[in-house]
């Protein structure tokens, strides 16, 4: 069983991958600026846990609800904000932002909670009764699976980590083999620490011979699993919205208002329309925020927050449903990897990122997606047919008749 800690930083990292989907479709695929989406996030976070510990709402009757009101936020918002274009944008969506914490904080705070947050919002653990003799089998095959996913990712990570400085470094030094060597000095100082990072993987992963008994009487496993559930149906949803007519007509607005415009397309109606679509998911991760977290106040929601979810997006890649997965994990992790740093963590942090931008300015997979980075790497071109003696000419004489 994965310890508490660890626990609900997966968790985050799936809720924050839904905020970063969610934001794509507006500054990656739609081409708009927005710094309000925080705003959105806490209309779902407080409509559902409003609804859910004061009314008594159905756990799943909430959540539609706070995309609801989320959405109908981003409808009386945008109506008159995506009229605006960039740097004007930008600042409305960011005005709503403020004004969407600044009355949470003037709301009665025997119901909304007041600066001092919400506190008695039930957890999706209280909603969530599974057979006790089920448990510790999938709680050990959840645990499992994630410490293979985890070092898997780290292998792959370091792998491309190593990539990027090997593309940087020769095309401004000509110094090749750098990825051989960002890999080997990682190996040496796992080799020099190897004791404290298999303890901080056991404790993680809480192999044990108290596993077994533990895991018995925990939920986790459901619980995961319905985070990923509620996460992969949020992909094949946006994936097909985005393989539809309106979402090629929301790409071509990004790509050219002038001649979408001229071709047809009500650039104003389908704006709005993605703008609220987008909005009402990031209400469900705010819905899915406030039923995991013990606690949530206003300030949680501050101007940071988006940029924090901005960076996410152009970190993974704008345009890419996997960049905004691996941005919003990333993100996620990254402090609470660097936290044995200490003060310094946020330092290496900044810096990681500042170089990643220098290096990768496109983002992690830029506008790839994991099936094209997999295709490319394996799909190898069809050879050409061996040509025999005057081949050359008889194909030239072919291409020109």
């Amino acid at each position: 069983m994965i310890n508490p800690y660890w626990e609900l930083v997966i968790l985050l990292c799936m809720i924050n991958a839904i905020f970063a989907v969610s934001l794509n479709l507006i500054v990656g695929y739609n081409g708009q600026f927005s710094l309000g989406h925080a705003g959105f996030i806490a209309i779902g976070a407080y409509t559902s846990g409003v609804l859910t510990s004061e009314l008594g709402w159905p756990l799943w009757a909430a959540m539609l609800a706070a995309m609801g009101f989320s959405a109908v936020a981003a409808v009386v918002i945008g109506y008159p904000c995506l009229r605006l274009r960039g740097d004007y944008l930008a600042i409305a969506t960011l005005g709503f932002a403020e004004i969407i914490r600044i009355v949470l904080l003037a709301l009665p705070a025997g119901i909304f909670g007041g600066p001092t947050g919400m506190r008695n919002v039930a957890s999706f653990a209280d909603y969530i009764s599974t057979p006790r003799a089920l448990n510790g089998a999938v709680n050990l095959a959840f645990t499992v699976l994630f410490a293979i996913l985890l070092l898997t990712s780290l292998g792959w990570g370091l792998w491309a980590l190593g990539g990027f400085a090997e593309a940087g470094v020769r095309k401004r030094l000509g110094v090749k083999h750098i990825r051989w060597a960002v890999i080997a000095a990682a190996l040496l100082l796992l080799g020099w620490q190897w004791r404290a990072a298999l303890a901080w993987l056991l404790s993680t992963f809480q192999f044990s011979s108290a596993f077994s008994a533990a895991s018995y009487d925990s939920d986790q496993w459901a619980l995961f699993l319905l985070f990923l559930v509620i996460l992969a149906a949020i992909l094949w949803i946006v994936r097909n919205y985005l393989n539809s007519a309106t979402g090629r007509a929301v790409i071509a607005i990004r790509e050219d208002e002038v001649a979408a415009t001229n071709l047809g397309v009500n650039c104003t109606w389908l704006k709005l329309q993605n703008f609220a679509f987008a909005c009402a998911m990031a209400g469900l991760g705010g819905a899915m925020l406030a039923h995991t977290l013990p606690l949530f106040k206003p300030q949680d929601f501050n101007f940071f927050k988006s940029v924090d979810v901005l960076l996410m997006v152009v970190l993974g890649g704008m345009g890419s449903l996997t960049g905004s997965i691996v941005g919003g994990v990333s993100i996620t992790l990254l402090p609470e990897v660097l936290r044995f740093i200490g003060r310094w963590r946020m330092v290496i942090y900044s810096l990681l990122l500042v170089l990643l931008m220098i290096f990768r300015p496109t983002g992690l997979l830029g506008t790839a997606e994991v099936g094209q980075l997999f295709r490319r790497r394996w799909t190898r071109p069809p050879k050409r047919p061996a040509q025999g003696p005057g081949g050359a000419e008889l194909a030239a004489e072919a291409g020109d008749a």
